[in-house]
């Protein structure tokens, strides 16, 4: 953690304690197929801006990433969900992520989509995630935190996306190029560009051999 994120950390008070709302899919509730959960492969911690919350992430993502041999989490913040409404921004929620990653069995990664994709930049500045996955994000910090263990972070916008102003500032803080998926930001929870886009995350935490 640097001296300025250390700094403004110490000075922010302590959010407001909330109950927080949870999702979870492991490969043993796979009943209907011979998955096993993958001990060398890191659990996924995922969180949006959606309302709706850890809910958006029950159709398809948690049982798709569980079928690669991961456990799957998703979290709702404050406000989202079935998780009460209390006070603080962006620090906490942040907060929020944090103390979910906590619980997950082993050092997990955090994937972010849109707001969300905010919020798990600054978790990753105190959190060691596996690694960073930005999915369409909103919001972002021009300089967001540099994560802590320096893991690989993954920006994956839909081809709409690519000549945004947001896009380019998070490939810039990052230094990565970002990968393309078919759609809208908004349909990646159902349909063939949420599979196409599961595929392409899956396929990258493959071969970062996490």
């Amino acid at each position: 953690m640097s001296l300025a994120a250390w700094v403004r950390r110490a000075r922010t008070p302590a959010p407001a304690p909330v109950k927080r709302e949870y999702a979870f899919f492991e490969p043993a509730d796979l009943f209907d197929m011979d998955i096993k959960d993958d001990p060398e492969a890191s659990p996924v911690l995922c969180c949006t801006g959606d309302p709706a919350g850890a809910a958006a992430f029950n159709a398809l993502w948690l049982k798709r990433i569980a079928t690669s041999g991961r456990y799957a989490a998703a979290v709702s913040v404050r406000g989202q969900g079935g998780t009460p409404i209390a006070e603080g921004g962006l620090e906490a929620r942040a907060h929020d992520i944090v103390q979910a990653a906590v619980t997950v069995p082993r050092q997990a990664v955090l994937i972010g989509h849109k707001e969300g994709a905010a919020w798990a930049a600054l978790a990753a500045g105190r959190y060691p995630a596996a690694g960073l996955v930005l999915v369409s994000p909103q919001k972002v910090p021009k300089q967001p935190p540099t994560p802590v263990g320096n893991p690989s972070v993954l920006l994956v916008v839909a081809e709409s996306e690519t000549q945004t102003k947001e896009t380019q500032a998070v490939a810039d803080a990052y230094g990565i190029a970002p990968l393309t998926f078919a759609g809208s930001p908004d349909d990646v929870f159902k349909g063939a560009g949420a599979e196409g886009l599961l595929d392409a995350i899956l396929s990258w935490l493959a071969s970062k051999k996490d």
